[in-house]
């Protein structure tokens, strides 16, 4: 039987460049995450801070708005909404209970179930470069991210700066999006550098959960205790966590106490150090896959 005669017919849509083809890697492991009832469960837990702080900011201009003596006691009450950095660099940290839960059992139906069951081996057989698969799923997993994290944030400094009745707070503030949208990139980048390493070595969502939870539960404490029996803060930059807050304080304007700012060179030499170690981790176990085509 011919082509012609096999029914076949010939592409009539528009070609993307081959640059693009980690876009539906990303796609279909988004999506593969977000048809789990779990995960739900899990946006919507994220989703309650998110309503609280947004009901939060709606309040403090309704009793602005009626009654303008008082907008200076509203906002040393609800300082948690002021609409400064540190009021988003705050709630974006503050999500990172529900982020760590959704990456630690997303990594094992991303990167996990295709090492194990083969998965690397069908993107492979197509026409596509090992990169592209990285890249793809490196996305899908900063895309969770920026779904719990960076995309909540600029929803609530759209809605600060709509209720304030003017478009100056966003000319003056510019900086403040600068620093939602270089955190996320830090999140996003660091978070899912690391995840890919785990669970191309770890495969099983179980050992995988552990491996996360150690490194962001117990390293953690481990830290918080170690500084209350030495007494030096240098212990909480086993926070990985803490770290990449510290990092991205940066690109809201600088930091502001002394502290802090002793702590941030190191705590920038961590997440480096995490990405590069995660991005040499994970390389061999993408190049040990072999595809005849």
């Amino acid at each position: 039987m011919s082509v012609d005669t096999a029914g076949y017919r010939r592409w009539a849509g528009r070609q993307l460049p081959n640059a693009l083809a980690c876009w539906p890697i990303a796609r279909s492991g988004l999506v593969l995450v977000l048809r789990r009832k779990l995960f739900w469960l899990l946006l919507a837990l994220a989703a309650l801070h998110f309503l609280f702080i947004f009901a939060t900011i709606y309040l403090k201009f309704q009793i602005a708005a009626q009654n303008p003596g008082l907008e200076r006691f509203v906002n040393q009450v609800l300082r948690s909404v002021t609409g400064t950095g540190e009021t988003y660099r705050e709630f974006m940290f503050r999500q990172g209970t529900v982020t760590m839960l959704v990456l630690a059992f997303a990594g094992g139906m991303l990167v996990g179930d295709d090492m194990r069951r083969g998965g690397l081996t069908f993107y492979l057989s197509r026409r596509i470069g090992r990169w592209h698969y990285v890249v793809g799923k490196l996305l899908a997993i900063g895309l969770l991210v920026s779904l719990t994290t960076t995309l909540p944030a600029l929803v609530l400094y759209i809605e600060y700066g709509l209720l304030t009745n003017s478009f100056s707070y966003f000319r003056e503030n510019l900086g403040i999006l600068v620093g939602i949208l270089g955190y996320g990139l830090v999140m996003a980048v660091t978070l899912a550098l690391l995840l890919f390493a785990l669970a191309a070595w770890l495969h099983k969502t179980v050992p995988l959960v552990m491996a996360w939870a150690c490194l962001f539960v117990l390293l953690p404490a481990l830290g918080e205790l170690l500084q209350d029996v030495f007494d030096d803060r240098h212990w909480l930059l086993l926070s990985l966590w803490r770290d990449i807050r510290l990092v991205g304080t940066w690109f809201f304007g600088g930091i502001d106490t002394e502290r802090e700012l002793a702590m941030l060179n190191p705590s920038l030499a961590i997440v480096l150090g995490v990405c590069i170690v995660s991005t040499l981790a994970l390389v061999p176990r993408v190049r040990a896959v072999r595809v005849v085509q």
